[in-house]
């Protein structure tokens, strides 16, 4: 009898380090947000108040060009927790996506053109570039997952686990120069002096981003290292009215792999 518990001792240890109830993962992977080239005029009441204020001639044009984006890197952070009383588990997860897009804007006041400059740095360093113009985004989640399958599936000690899962996403994005965007940016009179045209570069950059609530879908794999305090993961993530802007993607998809702490 004593030998057999003795026996069942190392099986219970194996077993309760290979389903991990804490885990802190770091991530990389790539987003698929896009966005939308465009040439657009715009005029009359779409002009943003910060440049009518400073035309002088009765009918002043916006012109901009917008060149097109087409998915993101990103990198996050994540932390789980799995109870063993209920049949869900809880995951939080940060990830910062980041690109850029080529942009020209002219500002037509009369016979005279003032090109703005929106070639603002980009928060993220090495990214910034002449004549483009960054997007990143921020996207906060918090996730119920529902493991449908662990393997082995005999064996008391299930490393391996699959799971899919639905939260809510907290988004912060940047600005797009779109017609839209801009007249939120340059919402208030003073916002853009015709006199220093590299103002707008300034007042774009301090209302660089914007912020929405939205929902995710996901499901990933998970692999718990027994005895190891390890966790390997990929998992995936589809995002519901995420897009901050109309020129960039509302539901955009998300991969990414990690790896992580776990006890």
């Amino acid at each position: 009898m004593k030998r057999s518990l003795l026996a069942a001792v190392p099986a219970l240890l194996l077993a309760s380090q290979a389903n991990a109830l804490v885990g802190i993962a770091v991530s990389g992977g790539i987003n698929s947000t896009s966005i939308t080239g465009a040439d657009q005029t715009i005029s009359g009441a779409d002009l943003p108040v910060g440049f009518a204020s400073q035309a002088s001639s009765l009918d002043p044009k916006l012109l901009l060009h917008r060149g097109k984006m087409s998915g993101m890197m990103q990198v996050g952070l994540k932390a789980w927790l799995e109870l063993p009383v209920i049949p869900v588990e809880f995951e939080i997860a940060e990830n910062i996506a980041w690109g850029s897009y080529e942009t020209k804007v002219l500002f037509i006041d009369g016979p005279d053109t003032t090109q703005i400059p929106l070639d603002v740095k980009s928060p993220v360093p090495g990214m910034s570039k002449s004549g483009s113009t960054p997007y990143f985004s921020s996207l906060t989640d918090l996730t119920l997952r529902y493991p449908i399958l662990e393997f082995p599936p005999l064996s008391p000690i299930k490393p391996l686990k699959i799971w899919v899962g639905a939260g809510g996403t907290y988004a912060v994005a940047s600005h797009v120069v779109d017609k839209t965007d801009l007249k939120d940016v340059f919402a208030t009179a003073g916002s853009f002096d015709v006199v220093n045209p590299a103002s707008a570069a300034d007042t774009y950059k301090n209302n660089l981003t914007t912020n929405t609530f939205g929902g995710h879908l996901a499901a990933g794999v998970q692999l718990k290292i027994p005895v190891l305090p390890i966790a390997l993961f990929i998992d995936g993530k589809w995002y519901l009215h995420v897009g901050t802007s109309d020129a960039a993607s509302k539901y955009p998809f998300a991969a990414n792999a990690g790896l992580g702490f776990s006890i």
